[in-house]
């Protein structure tokens, strides 16, 4: 079984600029995937989720940046306009400040907190990302011959998400604009940089 794909993440601006644009969306509920990860928005509440790998047009927002938190309701504690943050507060939680006071909490210093909101790299066609490239469940080698070529994109069993070169024509949603060059031209398990499909991407917040 195939568990040769590791997260697929931004690795360039194609324009030359030293950034890529990122937004910060609810979280849809009962999320747990891993960070970058391919995430969609849910047409109904507008909450970040795994993309399912089947919606192929207007479907990918981007690739998350961080983990998903597993929330109870969709962008729990997500700040309203001149409201203060009631989210779920510290991810590893906090512990009682006083007794008498059951709503004051303590939250150990430097821990994250969640506000029921999670970030992701959007996927404009200026950004370049990098991931694992593969075919049908297997590992194989870079070549010159796949850049510029468009395929689609398939879930590894071990949750992450690799270029599949046997996915093309409708089943694409990115194009490879380069090989990555940390590993030489053949490279087995090497790296591909490649752009989302102007068609494949959901660029509608």
């Amino acid at each position: 079984m195939a568990n040769f794909s590791g997260g697929i993440e931004p690795v360039g601006n194609l324009g030359g600029a030293v950034s890529f644009p990122s937004q910060y969306l609810i979280e849809e509920a009962a999320q747990t995937f891993f960070a970058l990860t391919p995430v969609m928005i849910n047409a109904t509440d507008g909450g970040i989720q795994a993309w399912d790998g089947t919606t192929l047009t207007n479907a990918i927002a981007g690739f998350s940046l961080a983990v998903a938190s597993n929330l109870a309701t969709t962008g729990a504690g997500a700040p309203q306009g001149l409201t203060p943050v009631l989210g779920p507060g510290s991810v590893i939680g906090s512990y009682p400040a006083n007794p008498n006071q059951p709503l004051a909490v303590i939250t150990p210093p430097g821990v994250p907190f969640n506000d029921g909101r999670i970030l992701f790299a959007v996927a404009v066609q200026s950004t370049a990302f990098v991931g694992n490239i593969g075919t049908t469940g297997s590992v194989i080698a870079t070549s010159n011959a796949q850049v510029g070529v468009k395929y689609g994109l398939t879930k590894d069993t071990n949750g992450y998400w690799y270029v599949d070169t046997a996915k093309t024509g409708g089943n694409a949603v990115v194009e490879i604009v380069k090989l990555d060059p940390r590993y030489a031209v053949g490279t087995v398990g090497g790296l591909v940089w490649f752009t989302v499909l102007p068609a494949a991407a959901s660029l509608q917040y």
